[in-house]
């Protein structure tokens, strides 16, 4: 790989992990908080418990809106996990890298207007 691709390659990775980070501390806050593996986790355990938050969100006692910013970062979350994937198993090419980034900035949003709203709530 190139510079640039082990660039774009290492910040997908950080920025799924920073998102997850995101989700992991927004579900602990939850009305019905969600406990999501933490510390040294893998993708192997992410991917299924961001699943659970996906299949749980229209459950949570909050606003329409809320349910929908959780559903997003879960569902984009995913959907950048499985492009990153692709980016490994079939190598490196740029418009799917940049899906990856693209689609993390619109789950980073959901995240962080869920989180706002949560902080909120505990004022």
């Amino acid at each position: 790989m190139s510079d640039h691709e082990d660039r774009m390659m290492g910040t997908a990775a950080h920025r799924l992990t920073t998102a997850y980070g995101g989700l992991v501390a927004c579900c602990a806050q939850l009305p019905l908080p969600i406990a999501l593996p933490t510390g040294a986790v893998t993708n192997l355990e992410m991917i299924p418990a961001v699943r659970r938050i996906e299949q749980l969100a229209e459950e949570q006692p909050m606003p329409e809106a809320q349910q929908s910013a959780l559903y997003t970062g879960a569902i984009l979350w995913l959907a950048a996990a499985d492009l990153y994937r692709l980016l490994v198993e079939e190598g490196y090419v740029e418009a799917r890298a940049a899906g990856v980034l693209g689609v993390l900035m619109i789950a980073r949003d959901a995240i962080h207007d869920l989180g706002t709203w949560l902080l909120e709530q505990s004022s």
